[in-house]
């Protein structure tokens, strides 16, 4: 039986890959360091935090003081935002950010730069939080040197985690990828299988440091990289697959059908054509189930965006498949799964319908091209 779990893990640092704003600190403890605060927070945006002892009530328009323990503060605001800019000694933001360190996966950027504005060095999640961005920004807004430490960015490729964040795939056996990585930037033999209808040039980088193959693993492999939606046998080397997002399911309901009926069902579909749960990128429905419950939980598990049109958007493709005239007096529209699958999908290939205890399910494949 499919473990239906969440893989929200992955998702948390987005706000560098999408161009939605990234929510930043900028934590200043001198005088001097306020100054340079302005300057990040005039280019960059963001925060600022000063020590409570240089500020005085006017300052508190501008600023957020900082009291007590600074490791205290630290640890408060730490998970708070997507970045945080230490204007500190690097061993200080080490020391404060030690304790509450807890996975590249969900951790933070975090930047320090020194007190004379000099360097601003990428410390922590370069690549999926995107630390190294970030640096990078800060050092341009300053005019200084950006330090940054990660391998691939020294040999000027693109890590394997920056290539997953770009273009938005979840990283499968994510405890691998330090090994793969290391793979890659040795220069050992790296194994990449893509899946038939996937865009090869969004993966220009990587095929050039690594052999493509389709059927069987190269014997002489340290390493494989498999970008697939489809469920894979683990190979005897260490490797990662990169999810694309590209399963829409569309889900009508009637109300309240449990939610274990249409988990169920959903694993039967997946199950079906061998997709795995985290390539669900996406549960399509009409907007009158925006309440719906078991739609709710299932999008909440497979950490899948609910997206939600009204009955008179569907109807515009209703002609496309067999409509019901009970539904069509619900809701407006003949039908939901299908047309509902078909739009999140732009237009996307059909890979299963099913219809079953008040549920009816549409499984698509997004296009990728």
């Amino acid at each position: 039986m499919m473990n239906m779990t969440s893989h929200a893990s992955i998702t948390k640092h987005s706000a560098m890959n999408t161009g939605k704003k990234m929510k930043t600190a900028i934590i200043a403890i001198t005088k001097n360091g306020m100054s340079i605060a302005e300057k990040i927070r005039a280019g960059v945006g963001g925060d600022v935090y000063v020590n409570s002892r240089l500020l005085n009530e006017a300052d508190l328009k501008n600023y957020f003081p900082i009291k007590n323990s600074f490791k205290d503060f630290i640890r408060q605001i730490f998970s708070s935002y997507d970045g945080l800019i230490f204007i500190t000694a690097a061993g200080i933001a080490t020391r404060a950010i030690a304790p509450v360190i807890c996975d590249k996966r969900t951790d933070p950027a975090v930047v320090v730069v020194d007190e004379q504005g000099k360097f601003s060095i990428s410390l922590l999640s370069g690549h999926l939080g995107g630390a190294n961005e970030l640096a990078s920004k800060v050092a341009q807004v300053l005019k200084c040197m950006p330090v940054i430490t990660t391998a691939s960015d020294i040999q000027g490729f693109e890590s394997i985690d920056v290539l997953a964040k770009k273009l938005g795939f979840y990283i499968d056996n994510f405890s691998d990828l330090p090994k793969v990585s290391a793979c890659l930037v040795n220069g050992e033999k790296l194994a990449l299988s893509v899946e038939k209808d996937f865009p090869y040039e969004k993966l220009a980088h990587l095929i050039k440091r690594s052999e493509v193959f389709s059927n069987d693993l190269p014997k002489d492999a340290k390493a494989a990289v498999f970008v697939t939606d489809e469920e894979i046998l683990p190979p005897p080397v260490p490797y990662v697959i990169l999810r694309p997002q590209n399963t829409v399911l569309g889900i009508g309901t009637r109300k309240g059908v449990p939610y274990e009926t249409l988990l169920t069902q959903v694993k039967r579909a997946l199950r079906d054509f061998n997709l795995s749960e985290k390539s669900v990128g996406c549960i399509a429905s009409v907007d009158i189930k925006r309440e719906e419950k078991c739609i709710l939980q299932l999008s909440e598990c497979l950490n899948a965006p609910l997206k939600l049109y009204t009955g008179v958007q569907l109807a515009e493709y209703e002609n496309r498949f067999p409509c019901s005239s009970f539904v069509k007096k619900t809701v407006g529209t003949g039908c939901v799964a299908r047309p509902a699958a078909y739009m999140a999908s732009r237009g996307g290939e059909e890979l299963g319908y099913y219809t079953s205890k008040g549920i009816t399910l549409a499984v698509y494949k997004r296009r990728t091209s």
